[in-house]
C-alpha cells in the first residue's frame, strides 16, 4: 500500500510537469497575440465598438482609438442600409481580437496564399503584425483593378477562401425600415417576411431586381467599410466582384430559377430548369454546356451560392460546386462601367420561395496607399512573402513599407482561433454608469 507522502509528491510532480508542458507548448507551438488596429477588419478586429444600426438592426464593428475614450468622429455608417450619422459616443469600447497563433504552420503544410499570418518586419523586429499572405516566394506580384496578379496571372481563390475574405454588402434579414426599396418585383413575385415568393405558370422569366442603397453612385457597390470613418465617393472604388447567397424552399411545381449578375464587363447567369432537369451557365448571352439536375424532395431547404469573385464563375448548392468553375477575362473592367442593376433573380413556370438573400463583396486592394506592386510588379526573393491587410483603405502593409517583403525567418505563425474575447457591460455605481468587462462568447471563432 503506497504511503500518503509518496501520493502527495506524485501529485506535485504531475502539476509541475503540466505547468512545464504548458510553458513549452506556449513557447514553441502556440502563443497569444492581441490585435490593436483595424488593418484586417472586418475579419479580425482591433479596438472597436459593436454598433447596432437604428435603420435596419444590422450589427457591425466601428473602429476606435486604442488609448482614447472616443471614436473620432463619434459617428458610424451602416454598410447594410447606408444609414449615416449613427451616434456611437455612448457605445462601450471593446478590446481587439485576441489570437491563438500556431507558431510552426509549415511543419504540416507550407504557407499558402490568402492565409492570415503573424510576423515581424525587418525594420521593426520588436513589433508583431497580422496581415494576409498574397505573394509567395519567388513570385512577381502586382495589384491591378483591386486583384492580385502573380507572374502576370490573376490569383483566384477557392469558394472556401472567398467566404473567408467576403465583406458584407447587404443582408436581406435586416431590411431598411425606411428609404428607397431595395427590390423591384416583377409579375408573380411577392414579398414576405425574410424573403420572397414566386408563383406563376407563365413560361416567360419574371425578374426580382436588386438596387443598391447608394443612389448617388447609380447603385454601384463601393469598397466602403463600416469599421472606418465614411469616405468621400471620390476616394472609394467600384467593386463588381460579389458572392450571392440565399436559401430556397421547394414547394408545389418547382420553378425555373436564374441568378443573373453584371460586373460591368460580363453579363453572367446561372439557370436551373427542373422541367428539363438541366442547369447551365451563360456569359453575355452565350450558353455554356448543360449538366443534369438532381431530384429534390418537396419541402427541402437548400443553400445557393453564386460568385464572380476573381473573375471566375462558381455555382454551389449546400457548399458543393455543382458546375465546373469558369474563368472570365483577366482584364479588370473600367471603374465607371459597373451597372447599378448588379443582381437579378429570375423565375418562371412554377413555385419558388427564397429566404435570407445576402450579398458580399471581395476585398478590393487599393493602389493609393503605397508604392510597391502598384505601377509595376514587385519581385519577391526565394524565401519572401508579400503581405496585405483586408482593410485596404487604411492598412499599412507591403504596399507602403520601406522594405515590402517579409522573410520567412520573421514569420511567427498562423492565427487559429479568436479566444478570450470580452465586451464592456454597463452597471450603475453612485448614480453614474460604469463599465466592467465580461466574456463575449459570441466572438470566439476559428479563423479562415
Amino acid at each position: 500500500m503506497p504511503r500518503r507522502g509518496s501520493a502527495i509528491r506524485g501529485l506535485v510532480e504531475l502539476i509541475a510537469c503540466t505547468a512545464i508542458s504548458v510553458s513549452l507548448l506556449k513557447g514553441f507551438l502556440v502563443e497569444g497575440f492581441l490585435i490593436s488596429t483595424g488593418s484586417m477588419a472586418p475579419h479580425l478586429l482591433g479596438f472597436h465598438k459593436q454598433v447596432v444600426c437604428p435603420g435596419c438592426g444590422f450589427q457591425f464593428a466601428r473602429g476606435t482609438d486604442i488609448d482614447g475614450p472616443a471614436t473620432r468622429p463619434p459617428v458610424a455608417t451602416c454598410v447594410n442600409c447606408g444609414h449615416t450619422g449613427i451616434d456611437v459616443s455612448t457605445v462601450p469600447r471593446n478590446e481587439g481580437d485576441q489570437l491563438l497563433v500556431h507558431k510552426l504552420p509549415w511543419l504540416f503544410s507550407d504557407v499558402g496564399r490568402w492565409e492570415p499570418m503573424v510576423f515581424r518586419r525587418p525594420d521593426q523586429a520588436t513589433t508583431a503584425f497580422v496581415k494576409r499572405v498574397v505573394g509567395l516566394p519567388g513570385e512577381s506580384i502586382q495589384i491591378i483593378g483591386g486583384n492580385i496578379y502573380a507572374n502576370g496571372r490573376l490569383c483566384r481563390k477557392t469558394l472556401k477562401q472567398q467566404r473567408g475574405l467576403a465583406i458584407a454588402v447587404y443582408d436581406d434579414r435586416y431590411r431598411p425600415r425606411s428609404g428607397p426599396r431595395r427590390w423591384t418585383p416583377g409579375p408573380g413575385w411577392s414579398e414576405q417576411a425574410g424573403g420572397f415568393q414566386f408563383a406563376a405558370m407563365a413560361d416567360s422569366t419574371s425578374w426580382l431586381t436588386y438596387h443598391h442603397h447608394d443612389i448617388k453612385t447609380s447603385g454601384a457597390i463601393r469598397d466602403r467599410y463600416g469599421y472606418n470613418p465614411r469616405e468621400p465617393r471620390s476616394r472609394t472604388r467600384t467593386v463588381g466582384e460579389v458572392l450571392v447567397t440565399f436559401e430556397t424552399l421547394s414547394s408545389g411545381t418547382p420553378a425555373r430559377l436564374t441568378i443573373a449578375l453584371d460586373d460591368g464587363q460580363h453579363r453572367v447567369a446561372w439557370s436551373r430548369d427542373p422541367a428539363n432537369r438541366t442547369q447551365w451557365l451563360e456569359i453575355n448571352g452565350r450558353r455554356l454546356k448543360s449538366t443534369s439536375l438532381e431530384s429534390v424532395e418537396p419541402g427541402t431547404r437548400r443553400k445557393f451560392e453564386f460568385s464572380t469573385i476573381d473573375r471566375t464563375l462558381r455555382a454551389a448548392i449546400d457548399g458543393r460546386l455543382v458546375l465546373p468553375p469558369v474563368a472570365l477575362s483577366d482584364t479588370p473592367p473600367r471603374d465607371e462601367s459597373v451597372s447599378g442593376s448588379l443582381l437579378k433573380l429570375g423565375a418562371g413556370a412554377g413555385d419558388l420561395v427564397i429566404h435570407n438573400v445576402r450579398i458580399d463583396r471581395d476585398v478590393y486592394y487599393r493602389g493609393t496607399r503605397g508604392q510597391h506592386a502598384i505601377t509595376s510588379a514587385w519581385q519577391l526573393g526565394l524565401d519572401e512573402f508579400f503581405m496585405l491587410g483586408d482593410n485596404s483603405p487604411v492598412s499599412l502593409d507591403s504596399r507602403s513599407w520601406h522594405q515590402p517583403a517579409v522573410p520567412r525567418r520573421l514569420v511567427i505563425g498562423r492565427p487559429l482561433l479568436v479566444h478570450l474575447p470580452s465586451t464592456q457591460w454597463q452597471v450603475p455605481f453612485n448614480d453614474k454608469p460604469r463599465h466592467i468587462r465580461i466574456p463575449d462568447l459570441g466572438r470566439i471563432r476559428y479563423i479562415r
